[in-house]
């Protein structure tokens, strides 16, 4: 039963799962793409071989599934001052990395004179990064429904400071950018699983409707 507990958990799972199936399907049609020196938005870049359905019915929905994410939290956590705060950065998280998708990058994201399009990709994405590490820190120091213990602001700030590490390496020069970035993702989508169990498990009875 598709209930409110139920949705909390299913969308970060779905729009994680959705992400890993692009990334692979796209790679594969992509000729000689690397995962390891390369930047996701490069499947989706201007000139890329299928980048329009990357982005479109890839990346956006990827976003859409955030979006319904925080919806959802705001509907059944106290709405302290905290947890509306994180959550906000968690729906600019999923805007900017949407926008970012309808504004692709040059082709292989590191044009000599960049275009528009891809300043605005640039602009949306790196951002968009650093909502959704910064959302990691305030939730996990926030008033959710349920007490907070030691050991799940202990994994928490650990994710968000392994976060700001993999964020602080994204380098066009360097060869393993790509699993950086990945890295970064898969930690973002991790803790806003383990949030979203975290606060599915302490939800009353009376909140699943």
């Amino acid at each position: 039963m598709f209930n409110r507990k139920n949705l909390l958990l299913a969308f970060p799972i779905f729009s994680l799962i959705w992400f890993a199936g692009t990334m692979i399907v796209a790679g594969l049609y992509y000729p000689e793409y690397s995962h390891i020196t390369q930047f996701i938005s490069e499947l989706g870049a201007t000139g890329s071989p299928h980048g329009e359905y990357v982005n479109y019915l890839g990346f956006i929905p990827t976003e859409i599934f955030i979006l319904a994410f925080a919806f959802t939290c705001f509907l059944v956590i106290p709405k302290t001052k905290k947890n509306i705060t994180g959550l906000s950065f968690i729906v600019v998280y999923g805007l900017t990395l949407g926008i970012s998708a309808i504004y692709p990058c040059d082709f292989q994201c590191r044009p000599v004179e960049p275009t528009f399009s891809h300043n605005i990709h640039m602009l949306s994405a790196f951002p968009g990064y650093l909502c959704g590490i910064i959302s990691i820190f305030i939730l996990s120091s926030g008033s959710p429904l349920f007490v907070q213990g030691k050991a799940f602001k202990l994994i928490s700030f650990t994710i968000g400071g392994l976060c700001i590490y993999a964020f602080l390496s994204l380098d066009p020069s360097s060869n393993v950018v790509g699993v950086y970035q990945r890295s970064l993702d898969l930690m973002i989508y991790a803790w806003f699983i383990y949030f979203a169990y975290n606060v599915r498990t302490h939800l009353p009875d009376s909140s699943e409707g």
